[in-house]
């Protein structure tokens, strides 16, 4: 009997102490009362990175080049235009104005044109464009003081021309493809881009300046131009003859070499006898008042 209760502990014993291992490994009891801990919040999820912005595009050089290209050109344009205006409105009325309405001018597309000063014996403008900040181009005509010069690179042209701010060209290398088709530099004279007939009258209306500043120092009207040389200089193609002078009255005639045969004349003061134009036979009805073959 004592073999067999013996035999029977010795079976159970492994039973007890695969219990007694697995015990250990369970939680241990919660006293009584203590309630449930709360549940873990769930953990945010790690912030999602926002996506790229997408980038700007980049303008190449060649393409600024082309935009402020074509800003300087409205300006260079706007400038022309009121070269001839003026003109125009000097040869009729032997004065400049800074009235656009009176000159009906209107500077082209968006640019901008204001005077720098204005005489009676000449002007100078700056034109701007709103894609060229701090860059001008400038112009002038007739007698002045200095000729005006550009904002940023102070340039400055001659009678007619405009000078303007363009950036220099990048110095190229040998590896550099050349341009196909080069830029042309804009140095013509907007004065040749004036009718002959205005570009006459406008010197008859010198040739009256220089006659009455003549005769304040010397008592009479110059019979040749000569003396004038060094106050005015008349346009290109432009020839001026005094047909008569003396203490009371002056005329004279002005031709144009690309328009043989066609003049125009003008007449101040009780002269012997009133000029007429070459090709129709026109003479003045007004003192000081050009008149030309048409």
């Amino acid at each position: 009997m004592t073999w067999y209760r013996t035999r029977g502990v010795l079976r159970a014993a492994p039973v007890l102490l695969l219990l007694t291992a697995c015990d250990k490994l369970l939680p241990k009891a919660r006293p009584a009362g203590q309630s449930l801990p709360p549940p873990a919040e769930a953990s945010a999820p790690a912030d999602t990175p926002a996506p790229p912005r997408p980038a700007k595009p980049v303008r190449s050089s060649d393409s600024t080049r082309s935009e402020e290209a074509a800003a300087f050109d409205q300006i260079r344009r706007s400038l022309r235009r009121l070269v001839s205006v003026e003109q125009t409105f000097y040869a009729e009325n032997g004065t400049y104005t800074e009235d656009d309405e009176r000159l009906r001018y209107t500077p082209d597309g968006r640019s901008q044109v204001r005077f720098l000063w204005l005489t009676r014996e000449g002007w100078a403008a700056s034109g701007t464009h709103p894609s060229l900040p701090g860059r001008d181009c400038v112009i002038w005509i007739g007698r002045v003081n200095a000729p005006p010069t550009s904002l940023k690179y102070t340039r400055t042209g001659q009678e007619g021309v405009p000078a303007c701010d363009v950036a220099p060209a990048p110095r190229r290398t040998d590896a550099d493809p050349v341009p196909p088709h080069p830029r042309a530099l804009d140095t013509a004279s907007a004065l040749s881009e004036v009718s002959p007939a205005v570009q006459m009258k406008v010197d008859l209306r010198n040739l009256e300046r220089a006659q009455d500043s003549w005769l304040g120092t010397q008592g009479a009207f110059s019979r040749s131009v000569e003396p004038f040389a060094l106050q005015y200089v008349w346009h290109k193609g432009v020839t001026i003859n005094i047909l008569s002078a003396d203490k009371w009255s002056w005329s004279g005639r002005a031709s144009f070499a690309g328009r043989p045969g066609r003049s125009c004349v003008v007449w101040v003061g009780p002269v012997p006898a009133k000029p007429a134009t070459e090709a129709n036979g026109l003479v003045p009805d007004r003192p000081g008042v050009p008149v030309c073959d048409e």
